[in-house]
């Protein structure tokens, strides 16, 4: 299930939102949102398993991030379990330079939220300097995801190594 703004007033789609994220949140689901940073360019997804909901906006358990239901332009319930999985970035162009990273996100909601350098994103140390990147599906697909962020991160860091040994410059893969 899912509600994508289209052409309703800014109160048409709060309600509309409202309604949708009341229902999931009472129902204990995970909702997937598409936010709007520094509008109106950048849209960032965001993966809320434990929320708080307010009158006008979400904001995420962990961190107390507020998203407000103005900026929000698309809610999903996620279906599936979490998993996690390892992905590569190349970064600012060149082709010999990456970043290895693991996370719960698919990879290009995860290269969404490095792009825009915004620590609330958790955005990592290359990211946070202005390196802006381009996924390296070629790098990374072949890699299964897991169950476990352990097992994700043991991965991530195995992947970081191997792709030195192949002779680039890594950043991340911890």
């Amino acid at each position: 299930m899912a509600v994508t703004r289209t052409t309703e007033t800014g109160a048409q789609w709060q309600t509309a939102l409202g309604t949708f994220i009341r229902a999931a949140h009472r129902a204990k689901k995970p909702l997937l949102i598409d936010y709007l940073f520094e509008p109106p360019d950048h849209i960032v997804p965001q993966r809320l398993y434990r929320y708080d909901m307010f009158e006008d906006y979400l904001s995420r358990h962990r961190d107390d991030f507020e998203f407000g239901f103005d900026l929000i332009t698309h809610a999903e319930h996620i279906t599936g379990p979490r998993s996690y999985g390892v992905y590569v970035v190349e970064l600012d162009g060149n082709a010999n330079h990456v970043y290895v990273g693991q996370t719960w996100y698919e990879p290009h909601e995860r290269l969404a939220q490095h792009n825009t350098g915004f620590t609330a994103f958790h955005a990592a140390r290359p990211f946070k300097r202005g390196a802006r990147g381009r996924l390296r599906p070629d790098l990374y697909a072949h890699l299964p995801r897991f169950r476990s962020q352990a097992q994700a991160e043991a991965l991530e860091s195995s992947w970081a190594m191997e792709l030195k040994k192949a002779g680039y410059r890594v950043e991340g893969g911890h």
